[in-house]
């Protein structure tokens, strides 16, 4: 019974690491992707296929370029990379060919990194983007991180939800000023931002390809955890700064997030106004 116990533990150690340094890209991506595909549908109903590429020939490449990103890093080949090359009949904006080596466990490890690899990327442009272009924005980023590391390893998966939701207003308050919207600055992170947080997101190609690299991501942990508790220590003291870490990569998550659903409400409103006024049609973003 004891060791069954202990079995246990470490099962749930790890999944619990698991959830909590990756699931949050397999969330927001899919729920980029959705929203992204609304935008897509919007402009290509009003516009035609050029129409997609207002928002594509920024995100597109950047998207393109973090699967390329870590490709080279695990050391697969890339055959063949395009980072904007729009394809009529599959409906593809961009694509990276790469092969790998299935005995070699760092390039089935790199498939997983490969896939949300344009999560990755996107949110470090988008940080980039709005570091650079909305005064004072490292007050928002201090904020989330202060509040994440206040609530000390005892606190929930609900804890962490409640900073994130709660930052939120944080970030539409800091961004949308009266002060921003008389800058060029704004108007440029504006459309920047809604350009590669459209490409925030994982098909589930990208999903797919990066499930088949997680094995090479749970055994490691699984025998950390196997010598922690056997040396009765916790994850928590050998990374200590996971949590803040955590709070930045969420926040930049939500920051996506935001500016997507963003995204969308201006480029539906702008495209069905569009519909209605030259073809007296309504514009059903669904279809």
């Amino acid at each position: 019974m004891d060791a069954l116990i202990f079995i246990k533990d470490i099962l749930i150690a790890t999944l619990g690491q698991m959830a909590a340094l990756f699931l949050g890209f397999f969330i927001f991506g899919l729920l980029i992707h959705f929203i992204s595909q609304l935008t897509f549908r919007s402009l290509a109903n009003a516009f035609g296929r050029w129409g997609t590429y207002f928002v594509a020939w920024l995100g597109t490449p950047v998207h393109e370029l973090g699967h390329a990103l870590f490709c080279v890093i695990f050391l697969h080949k890339i055959q063949e990379i395009r980072f904007f090359q729009p394809d009529r009949e599959t409906g593809t904006l961009g694509y990276v060919y790469h092969t790998w080596n299935p005995r070699n466990p760092w390039h089935v490890l790199g498939n997983f990194f490969i896939g949300i690899g344009p999560v990755v990327l996107g949110c470090a442009a988008l940080f980039a983007v709005f570091y650079f272009l909305i005064p004072d924005s490292s007050q928002v980023w201090d904020s989330i991180i202060a509040g994440v590391n206040s609530l000390g390893a005892s606190a929930s998966v609900g804890d962490y939800f409640t900073v994130f939701r709660d930052s939120i207003p944080s970030i539409l308050n800091l961004i949308f000023t009266s002060d921003n919207l008389n800058t060029w600055q704004f108007w440029v992170f504006l459309y920047l931002s809604i350009c590669i947080a459209s490409n925030v997101r994982l098909s589930w190609a990208d999903i797919k390809g990066s499930l088949s690299g997680l094995g090479c991501i749970i055994l490691p942990f699984l025998i950390l955890n196997l010598i922690l508790l056997l040396a009765g220590r916790t994850s928590e003291s050998v990374f200590p700064y996971t949590a803040s870490v955590l709070g930045a990569v969420y926040s930049l998550l939500i920051l996506a997030l935001i500016m997507v659903l963003i995204g969308f409400v201006l480029i539906y409103v702008l495209s069905a106004t569009y519909c209605k006024l030259i073809h007296n049609s309504f514009l059903n973003p669904f279809k």
